[in-house]
């Protein structure tokens, strides 16, 4: 069945083998922290310029082939890092990265709704997108594990290679699966934009997403330089340099990063409710708590404890936002929805590269908790007051 394969291609867009020790390869090929701060903040600046030209793309054209489009470009953009020398080869890389997820992104969730309505299988969208959620974690987790030992003993170039040929695979499995349940809106491509950017600034819509920002931008921060900023206390720790810590981290990027995700995503009912109402403070808290007390064992605890809290609070977001939004500019809507994201993630990633590079990676970690940290306790007292920042 086509859902087999859909499951299979969304986890094959998750696996790789250099994951997010990526950032010490860049500061090992001489990069600064401001320089992949910057290039990061471009790259989702990407975002901002592709994500509306794609998401019409797939609205328009096809879902399948906005999907196609992404899935072959963004294997150019991993390939570009074993050329890396200097920012500006870095920040082709983002750019091109961003362009190949930005055919995807609006796309992919579309593209699936759209078949399981065809079906009549609409009503299973949650579930469905929970147990393609899982699968991917699995394989996202043994590629990450596997993906720092690599680096650690064979080079970073190897993880780079093996992560393109992944990518390059993740092209055939998406050809092979029917669409079904797409049809073109008649109305042009301006007023098909005017009309999803006018559904984006629904009250219910526009309050949503300002709620998955607060969320959203707190793990990023937590995780923005998290290798580096953990690999010292750990080569501290331990007697040994950051880079005989790769193998380490790697399994440490599942244990923060995956297995907390997939268990977000997995656990319902009051534990899943608690976890979710949690996440805007309990995120930027575990960040703070991470620098006041620089010990590897907690640190990791705390990575676990705040992407377990992200992981049920986006879970949640995805399959209300799905619901409040209209089918023929669901695309659009969703990439819509990416652009603004994208553009507030680049001011803060811009911020947070050259506030590393003056104050120091622990000052600045804890600098932008304490501000993310009153974000979300504020978003926690509107959500009593507002209706749409509550979920059905």
């Amino acid at each position: 069945m086509w859902l087999k394969r859909f499951k299979l291609l969304f986890a094959l867009t998750y696996a790789g083998f250099l994951g997010n020790i990526a950032v010490i390869y860049y500061l090992s090929q001489g990069l600064s922290y401001g320089e992949i701060g910057l290039a990061t903040a471009l790259g989702g600046l990407g975002f901002f310029l592709f994500e509306v030209p794609t998401g019409v793309v797939g609205d328009k054209v096809s879902r399948k082939a906005s999907v196609l489009v992404g899935l072959s470009i963004i294997p150019l953009a991993t390939l570009l890092l074993l050329f890396l020398r200097n920012f500006w080869v870095l920040l082709a890389s983002e750019l091109l990265g961003t362009l190949g997820a930005s055919f995807v992104s609006g796309s992919f969730q579309a593209w699936l709704f759209d078949n399981l309505k065809a079906e009549g299988l609409e009503g299973q969208f949650k579930e469905i997108w929970r147990s393609a959620q899982k699968i991917s974690l699995i394989v996202s987790s043994t590629t990450t594990i596997l993906g720092g030992f690599i680096a650690q003993f064979l080079g970073f170039k190897v993880a780079i290679l093996l992560t393109a040929l992944l990518q390059v695979l993740a092209i055939p499995v998406a050809f092979s699966i029917p669409e079904m349940g797409f049809s073109r809106p008649e109305t042009s491509y301006t007023l098909h934009v005017l009309g999803a950017w006018r559904e984006l600034k629904k009250p219910e819509i526009a309050w949503l997403i300002a709620y998955l920002l607060s969320v959203t931008l707190a793990l990023s921060q937590f995780r923005k330089f998290f290798e580096p900023y953990l690999g010292n206390v750990l080569a501290l720790y331990l007697g040994t340099t950051i880079m005989g810590t790769l193998g380490i981290l790697g399994v440490v990027e599942v244990l923060v990063k995956v297995l907390p995700r997939y268990l977000g995503v997995a656990l319902r009912g009051r534990v899943g409710r608690a976890l979710h109402e949690s996440a805007p403070v309990g995120v930027p808290l575990a960040t703070v708590i991470s620098v006041l007390y620089p010990n590897p064992f907690l640190i990791v605890l705390l990575g676990i404890t705040a992407t377990l809290f992200a992981s049920a609070f986006t879970f949640n977001f995805s399959v209300e936002f799905q619901r409040r939004v209209s089918s023929e500019k669901r695309a659009t809507v969703i990439s819509l929805r990416n652009m603004v994201l994208a553009l507030a993630t680049s001011a803060f990633y811009t911020a947070y590269g050259f506030a590393t590079d003056f104050l120091g990676l622990s000052r600045a970690r804890l600098l932008f908790a304490l501000f993310f940290l009153s974000t979300g306790a504020f978003f926690k007292l509107l959500q009593g007051k507002i209706e749409h920042l509550r979920y059905s």
